[in-house]
């Protein structure tokens, strides 16, 4: 009788157990980033999935699968799951009130709760043959068809390119070509990973594929599929022209602003946040106000940081806080949460936290101390 390979890790599997670690710590640093947490969690979901993956991979290829049955990590149901989590992400670019609805994950659920059963009831895969007379077992190995995970990969790309098309806008500002650049170069990635993935099922049939084209495989998905964490965690800096200003919209060459330029450029943008108060929007972007005033972002930019001695950010914030100190004084009966959203803040810490650094106190305390003197 033939006995399995003592389970053992070489050089090549030992780097994938890394590769696996730093999809797991690059799911941990988009999850604790209290800014664009919500919106950044269908990509954390597919990055936490594949890392799982990897690592299933891992017990495959040093027959520690084997020795441990039961430690599976459900690849075929996240490959599922994958194509609907980038529809979800890319999609609130495009239109904050479209909803993904829950059947886009049935499969993958479905898939999950099989894969879990026969899990179990064949300790760990192992006695798989004892269920084959199942009905249930007929579905369990058709969902597991990588065919089928491929079919789902391809059919999500062709529905988000759809959407895309269906919601770009007939203007040609700046922000429009960030985001359909931004898009475009999550598709292409996603696109090398659905590329790598079918490529291993086409290559495994021929004589010359071996254990090597398999790491290789796995490496260009890995990059795919981190490539796209690394830029969802960038994505601020991208939209704000503080990064990779060059891959996502071509700046006209500018020359130099005279002082006199600069001072009557900056007044026009003090005098339209005055006016128009863009700050309120939770979602505004650097290259979206440019939009509206009709400057382009590198000179917005560079007059923020040069007139106010603050990055995009910090500017923005400031006259949020001012607007939150002005509803803490006129409205006492207004919760802190909705103070917050109001003026333009997405979560509770990060206001508590710019404000304290502002005015030396928590927004519930500077309430308290200004209705104790009201009282008074």
């Amino acid at each position: 009788m033939e006995q399995n390979p003592i389970p053992s890790f070489d050089t090549w599997t030992s780097i994938f157990l890394i590769v696996s670690s730093l999809g797991f710590f690059l799911s941990i640093i988009l999850s604790i980033r209290k800014t664009g947490r919500i919106n950044n969690l269908p990509v954390i979901l597919l990055i936490l999935g594949f890392s799982f993956i990897l690592l299933q991979y891992v017990f495959f290829w040093t027959n520690y699968g084997s020795v441990y049955p039961y430690f599976y990590f459900f690849d075929s149901s996240w490959y599922l799951a994958f194509g609907p989590l980038l529809y979800i992400y890319i999609t609130r670019f495009y239109s904050k009130n479209f909803k993904i609805r829950w059947y886009h994950f049935a499969p993958a659920i479905l898939s999950f709760i099989i894969n879990g059963y026969y899990l179990i009831a064949s300790e760990g895969f192992q006695n798989l043959k004892e269920h084959e007379d199942d009905f249930l077992f007929y579905l369990f190995w058709s969902i597991r068809s990588p065919w089928l995970v491929a079919l789902s990969l391809i059919i999500y790309i062709i529905i988000i390119k759809d959407f895309i098309t269906f919601h770009k806008s007939d203007k040609n500002s700046q922000y429009e070509v960030i985001r359909k650049k931004w898009s475009t170069f999550l598709i292409n990635l996603f696109l090398v990973f659905i590329i790598a993935y079918m490529s291993y099922y086409v290559l495994v049939k021929f004589s010359f594929f071996n254990i090597h084209w398999d790491y290789a495989i796995s490496f260009s998905m890995s990059i795919a599929i981190y490539g796209i964490g690394y830029m969802v965690y960038k994505e601020p800096s991208i939209f704000n022209g503080e990064l990779l200003s060059n891959l996502f919209l071509k700046e006209e060459n500018h020359q130099e602003l005279t002082e006199s330029t600069k001072d009557e450029f900056y007044d026009m943008l003090l005098s339209y946040i005055k006016t128009n108060k863009p700050y309120l929007n939770n979602d505004l972007r650097l290259v979206q106000l440019a939009d509206n005033i009709g400057f382009s972002s590198h000179i917005l930019s560079k007059l923020i940081n040069e007139k106010s001695k603050k990055n995009f950010n910090q500017f923005i914030n400031e006259y949020r806080l001012e607007e939150a100190k002005k509803l803490l004084l006129e409205n006492s009966e207004a919760s802190i949460k909705t103070i917050y959203f109001d003026v333009g803040f997405n979560n509770k810490a990060t206001f508590n936290t710019a404000f304290k650094n502002k005015f030396n106190c928590t927004p519930s305390e500077y309430k308290r101390k200004k209705l104790e003197v009201q009282n008074n």
